[in-house]
């Protein structure tokens, strides 16, 4: 028998959401709620004495952001907080940037809309529809005189502009600073490449340089908490790293690869119990692959108010959600078996390990939620985020918090962390992170 996998050291990786996000403003929000709850928990005396210290960070590439690093409390190895800060990569949003996008939030047929989203759909048409009733009515009502009917457009024409110019300004202070990310990242436009593939490559040399870390700050364990939109990148980040890990296999320890081999065969069925099950066996299969050398770090993925969870509406492709998936473009929860012999497992060509050729399995190349298990945090309230089961899979484990708000305007997006709101989602976050991981 190996010795088990030990973690003595883990990060938390937060990736920010839409607007203009200040460099740690979120960070710092995020770790207060965090530090507050595990404070409240049932290791509050242990966690109160434990302090949180700032620390250079020596893994982001701009010196706006700082590594936040909480002292181990009884159960609980050493936890550090980074930020992964994409924002500056999206200055000086334009309307332009957002046409191919609107449109295809408007001119898509309600009954393909993901349901949380058709209030959003019905608002936009309903007001629309309003505003050219009453104009024809004002226009050419039966109570109007002739000369009056001519006037009228006239007159409309006339301050035409000047609603344009209130439309622009309010459309660019509540709507294009924030909406005008998201519609540059999930439209593959030539004015958008840039900015989407500096976020990628950054993204993906935050995570290596974070996995490449040798001294004693080396950690053995990461969780990634994504916020709005940072759950589209963090899922873009995620799949396209493990790519490059799932092929990396020297087993020194554990031939046999049970886990992988009882994850391989498991009947995930649409259960409570069953869900539980096979989220247990994840966390083993990947603490399992760590010890036969797999680099692959990311053991959680916690996704709050996530868009991703409406990315069959939202990414503009000239593929369908489902080709992706089929064609393991985009990775689901359980992943994707293969057609011919039903596993999302692969045996290459023996290879030589002491003398010996040995044969071992290998996971496919979109099975990276074999390894990490997805939490799924939304209010009910909150339309931005939603089920991420609807898509991806019966794996993912949603946790939909109830909140009261009005028909249209969403309600707590911004408050998943927020301490002084009494319905935060500190304690679903908690327990999705799992800090304490050998309890």
């Amino acid at each position: 028998m190996s010795e088990p996998y030990k973690i003595r050291r883990q990060a938390v990786v937060v990736i920010h959401g839409i607007g203009e996000q200040r460099p740690m403003e979120t960070l710092r929000a995020f770790v207060k709620g965090i530090k507050s709850e595990l404070e409240s928990g049932d290791n509050a005396l242990a966690e109160k004495r434990s302090t949180v210290r700032s620390k250079p960070d020596s893994v982001g590439d701009i010196y706006e952001t700082v590594r936040l690093s909480m002292d181990s409390a009884r159960g609980r190895p050493i936890t550090d907080f980074y930020e992964f800060y994409w924002a500056h990569n999206m200055r000086g949003n334009q309307f332009g940037h957002m046409v191919t996008w609107l449109r295809r939030l408007v001119f898509t047929w309600v009954k393909k809309i993901p349901e949380r989203l058709r209030k959003v759909w019905w608002s936009i048409w309903i007001l629309f529809l309003i505003f050219v009733m009453s104009a024809v009515y004002l226009s050419w009502g039966n109570h109007y005189s002739t000369v009056r009917k001519i006037i009228a457009p006239l007159a409309a024409i006339a301050i035409f502009p000047f609603l344009l110019a209130m439309i622009a300004t309010i459309v660019k202070k509540y709507f294009l600073n924030y909406a005008g990310d998201a519609a540059r990242y999930f439209t593959p436009e030539p004015d958008n490449i840039e900015e989407r593939s500096h976020i990628r490559q950054q993204g993906i040399a935050f995570l290596e340089k974070l996995n490449q870390i040798s001294t004693q700050t080396k950690v053995d364990r990461i969780i990634i908490v994504a916020h709005s939109l940072g759950s589209v990148i963090a899922y873009d980040l995620m799949r396209l790293l493990w790519s490059e890990c799932n092929k990396v296999l020297n087993p020194k320890l554990d031939f046999s690869q049970v886990k992988l081999k009882a994850l391989d065969s498991f009947e995930l069925e649409n259960t409570r119990a069953s869900l539980k099950g096979f989220r247990k066996l994840q966390f083993e299969t990947w603490k399992e692959q760590r010890l036969n050398g797999n680099p692959w770090l990311i053991s959680d993925f916690i996704t709050l108010g996530g868009a991703l969870h409406a990315a069959d509406y939202f990414i503009v492709s000239q593929e369908s959600f489902e080709t992706l998936v089929a064609q393991r473009e985009l990775p689901v929860c359980p992943p994707l078996k293969d057609e011919k012999d039903g596993r999302m497992i692969y045996c290459p060509p023996p290879i030589e390990i002491e003398g010996q050729r040995r044969s071992v399995y290998l996971l496919n190349w979109s099975a990276m939620f074999a390894v990490t298990r997805w939490t799924n945090i939304y209010y009910k309230t909150d339309y931005v985020g939603g089920p991420m089961r609807r898509k991806f899979g019966i794996g993912v484990k949603d946790i939909e918090k109830p909140r009261k708000g009005f028909f249209l305007f969403p309600v707590g997006h911004t408050i998943y962390w927020d301490r002084n709101d009494k319905n935060n989602a500190l304690k679903e976050i908690v327990d999705a992170m799992n800090l304490r991981p050998e309890d």
